[in-house]
């Protein structure tokens, strides 16, 4: 896949720890750009990134999301539960809704 390319994950058909391992282990013809859809209040959705990736999740998350991350830009389209960007180490996580308690902590 070219870098422009964007690949399309359905939580609702996808298990989330395929996705997650499917973040975790990149190779080189991997994109840099994945969309996330149907998280439905998913707690751990994109945790441990060490890539530099962006990753839209279209949807509400639960817990921890985009926790321990380090590089990757995580933008989430609706709410977030408690620990958002637990642990981050750099990159960023943008949530274009509310998040709850000790986002960002460390």
């Amino acid at each position: 896949m070219s870098a422009a390319a964007v690949e399309s994950v359905d939580l609702a058909t996808t298990e989330l720890r395929e996705l997650n391992g499917r973040l975790h282990h990149l190779g080189p013809d991997d994109p840099g750009r994945w969309r996330i859809t149907n998280p439905n209040g998913a707690h751990a959705v994109a945790v441990g990134l060490d890539a530099e990736i962006d990753v839209e999740i279209e949807g509400h998350v639960g817990y921890y999301c985009a926790g321990m991350n380090k590089l990757a830009t995580v933008r989430i389209d609706g709410n977030c539960g408690t620990g958002v960007a637990e642990n981050i180490m750099s990159g960023s996580v943008i949530v274009a809704g509310d998040a709850s308690q000790s986002a960002g902590a460390s």
